[in-house]
């Protein structure tokens, strides 16, 4: 009795271990964090609210926000099982015991069910409870009911996706894609709801055969020989370096393919989307307001991803590699520059978010466009290898990634109005925009020298 559940209780207690911990070394940028997400909530419970009042012709699906909050635990679920099954070192001493594996895993899958449904159950009370401040009536049990048996069946479906994906025999994820089609093409709740057993059953099912996707890794084959001997400077060779990184994990066609998509969904967007999203009654006065909305979103979307994330990964890769790092005869100056020269070729990949979106915005606005794009990826950068150095060494953490993204979130948005009233009001914006820039281009010398001064503070 004393081993049952011991493995979802050292994860359980490793994350709040790390958490804790993580919260008392940067408790500004946690407190930032917890206000966004307080703030956040209480915005969606008055949109809630406005749109419930402002005519009775205009229906509310509930279903759409079902299927939201199914697609957003079935991503955190599958990328939990990621985390603590398929890229978990440790683990591989728990399976040694003699401690039958199928239970290890499963009371993995247990540790994410249980953190999906804190998340559930602590961010929809607040919900409620701001529902309830405001005036709307928010006793529907049989509704809540359906939405939490809707979290359980998205956490299996999504943990089933993740052991399957990585399996050596692939065709084992094509009933899992079967069950999340069948659901997702319902446009029920209560259709959804009532899979639950089956996805139980099926979450079962890979469980039981999830060893293979934890042994199944595939081998990188290296390069020859004389590619690695090759003299270079330390700043050329930290640049190779990471820029083979992104290259071998396929990362740079990833963010071409998201630069890209943005570019046409925001531009499509900027034409149909007052039409598609808005209901009659508010498209006059949003109607101004929406297309910039729309551009400003698409311009954020791929400078997080792009930027923000790579930024932040390149100093919290080096969990494993920090004892080499602090013993190495390179100053922090230098490794600092290295590391961010990788960046530039980054933000080659976010380039084609400027003329796909033109395509539908019309050329004419591509010196706006070029200028946007150019100072929030700066920004991106100027905010995040800061942060990222803060953390370095230390586990990747999500929580982390959205603080910085909530950051540059703000600065883009005055950002963006300051842009637009330059490009409005001044005869050449185009000489605004270049100085601008300049200045930026010193913010972020001035951030990397920070950098390296948190860096010695980190590892003096």
């Amino acid at each position: 009795m004393k081993r049952m559940l011991e493995t979802s209780k050292i994860i359980l207690k490793d994350n709040t271990r790390d958490l804790i911990k993580k919260m008392e070394e940067a408790p500004v940028l946690y407190v930032i964090f917890t206000v966004m997400m307080i703030f956040s909530i209480l915005v969606f419970a008055y949109a809630t609210y406005f749109l419930l009042n402002v005519e009775t012709n205009l229906n509310v699906s509930l279903e759409d926000v079902f299927f939201t909050i199914f697609f957003v635990f079935f991503l955190k679920s599958a990328a939990d099982v990621y985390n603590h099954f398929i890229m978990s070192s440790p683990l591989s001493y728990s399976l040694s015991t003699q401690v039958d594996q199928k239970k290890t895993v499963f009371e993995i899958f247990l540790a994410v069910l249980f953190m999906d449904l804190v998340i559930w159950f602590a961010f929809s009370s607040f919900f409620l409870v701001a529902l309830a401040a405001f005036g709307v009536n928010v006793y529907y049990p049989l509704e809540y009911l359906l939405f939490t048996l809707g979290v359980i069946t998205a956490a299996c479906v999504g943990c089933a996706v993740a052991i399957n994906f990585f399996s050596p025999r692939r065709y084992r994820l094509l009933p899992t894609l079967i069950l999340l089609g069948f659901i997702l093409n319902s446009k029920s709740m209560l259709y959804a709801s009532l899979m639950l057993p089956l996805a139980i059953l099926h979450v079962g099912w890979s469980i039981k055969n999830s060893i293979p996707s934890y042994l199944f890794v595939k081998r990188k084959e290296r390069l020859k020989e004389r590619a690695q001997v090759k003299v270079r400077s330390v700043i050329k060779a930290l640049f190779y370096r990471e820029t083979t990184v992104l290259w071998r994990d396929k990362l740079l066609f990833s963010f071409v393919f998201s630069s890209v998509s943005t570019g046409l969904f925001a531009g499509y967007f900027f034409i149909y989307g007052e039409e598609i999203l808005l209901p009659e009654v508010l498209r006059k006065t949003m109607s101004s307001f929406l297309p910039a909305m729309f551009v400003f979103l698409g311009v954020y979307v791929v400078v997080v991803y792009t930027a923000v994330f790579p930024a932040l990964n390149l100093f919290l890769n080096e969990e494993k590699t920090m004892w080499i790092i602090r013993h190495i005869p390179v100053k922090n100056d230098v490794f600092i520059y290295g590391k961010t020269s990788a960046l530039a070729l980054c933000f080659l990949t976010a380039i084609p978010f400027v003329p796909y979106i033109s395509i539908f915005m019309g050329f004419d606005q591509i010196a706006f466009l070029l200028w946007l794009l150019v100072f929030s990826y700066i920004a991106g950068v100027i905010i995040s290898v800061p942060l990222g150095v803060k953390y370095v060494g230390k586990k990747s953490d999500i929580m982390l990634l959205y603080s910085v993204a909530m950051l540059l979130f703000a600065v883009l948005g005055t950002a963006a109005t300051l842009g637009s009233m330059i490009r409005d009001y001044f005869a050449y914006p185009i000489a605004i925009y270049i100085l601008t820039i300049l200045a930026e281009i010193f913010v972020l010398y001035l951030s990397l020298k920070i950098s390296s001064k948190i860096l010695a503070l980190n590892y003096p």
